[in-house]
């Protein structure tokens, strides 16, 4: 059987590698209502300037707006891989997903932003754009092929998990990591990091799969398209950065460097994949930008920012008779 083939047995697993995947979320598993925002409120109020309070508004919406618009396509996943184990996955990144909308709603509240100023702002012309190239590119019509959905699997995996909001959570991360600020808000966005950080691994693997059963899909015009997009999405990126800091850069953190990150990001993705680019950051930015990196990906005992006695994979811990009496 392939991987596109209907399997009805759970067992056994054509493909168990999924596990891994599913287990890796299952360690990371949170939920809003652990954090108490009351610090980052007093912060916010008070701590922040009017540049500051613009940026981190603005990001936080970005952020919330593509959580709610594009982010239903994992629990879809089995109609495609009609096979138990992806089933499996696509059921768990869905679920994970809900939750993360769940916390941007409770994050939007916690700075004050109400229902009709989110309305407003997803009208904006650049998140209008945004929503195009993600959507646009992601939605499979009736007839689709199989390379259609290849298609459709390395935007969402590459653009959606892997890109278009790494520089929106570089921004709030960036206030407890060079300000000591919003260490609650950024909680939630180092684990969400950490959550997309995970789909996009899973969805970069499943289009490997795909390819080496199917090598015919992915051929020279199927790679130019993808490269298309993938530049057409970091000028969209681009344009929400300039609206992002519409009221002024931070004295932290650069507008460049920010974009140089996204740049790497994309570069590397497009090479996980296995399609060759010309896409190239400028060194010296992504090297600035490496703390993050390796702050919220690093796998450590004590949490990145401090602001919890427990690592973020706190349920990968085993229990014995010995510390229970």
């Amino acid at each position: 059987m392939g991987i596109f083939d209907k399997r009805i047995a759970y067992k056994p697993l054509e493909y168990p590698q999924v596990q891994e995947f599913i287990d890796a979320l299952n360690q990371t598993f949170w939920v809003h209502s652990e954090v108490d925002f009351a610090a980052d409120i007093q912060d916010f109020k008070v701590n922040l300037s009017e540049v500051e309070k613009s940026a981190i508004k603005n990001a936080l919406k970005s952020i919330a707006q593509v959580e709610v618009s594009v982010k239903m396509y994992w629990g879809n996943l089995y109609q495609h891989l009609p096979k138990p184990e992806f089933n499996g996955l696509g059921s768990s990144f869905a679920e994970c997903e809900w939750r993360h909308s769940e916390a941007y709603s409770r994050l939007l509240d916690v700075i004050g932003i109400g229902d009709d100023e989110f309305e407003a702002f997803i009208h904006r012309d650049e998140i209008k754009a945004r929503l195009s190239v993600l959507s646009e590119n992601i939605k499979l019509k009736d007839g689709y092929t199989r390379k259609d959905f290849l298609k459709s699997l390395a935007i969402f995996a590459l653009l959606v998990e892997n890109v278009s909001l790494f520089s929106q959570f570089a921004i709030i991360l960036s206030f407890t990591k060079f300000k000591g600020q919003l260490k609650n808000t950024s909680n939630i966005i180092a684990w969400t990091s950490k959550d997309e950080q995970i789909h996009a691994n899973a969805g970069i693997w499943l289009f490997n799969e795909i390819v080496k059963e199917h090598p015919e899909l992915i051929d020279s015009a199927f790679q130019e398209e993808i490269r298309q997009i993938a530049l057409e999405s970091l000028q969209v990126e681009d344009q929400i950065l300039d609206m992002i800091f519409e009221k002024g850069e931070l004295s932290h953190i650069s507008k460049y460097d920010l974009k140089q990150f996204m740049i790497a990001r994309t570069a590397k993705s497009l090479s996980d994949i296995g399609i060759d680019h010309f896409i190239q950051p400028d060194e010296a930015a992504a090297q600035r930008m490496l703390w993050f990196e390796e702050e919220v990906f690093a796998n450590t005992q004590d949490d990145f920012f401090a602001k919890r006695p427990v690592d973020y994979s706190k349920h990968n811990q085993s229990i014995t008779a010995d510390d229970l009496f």
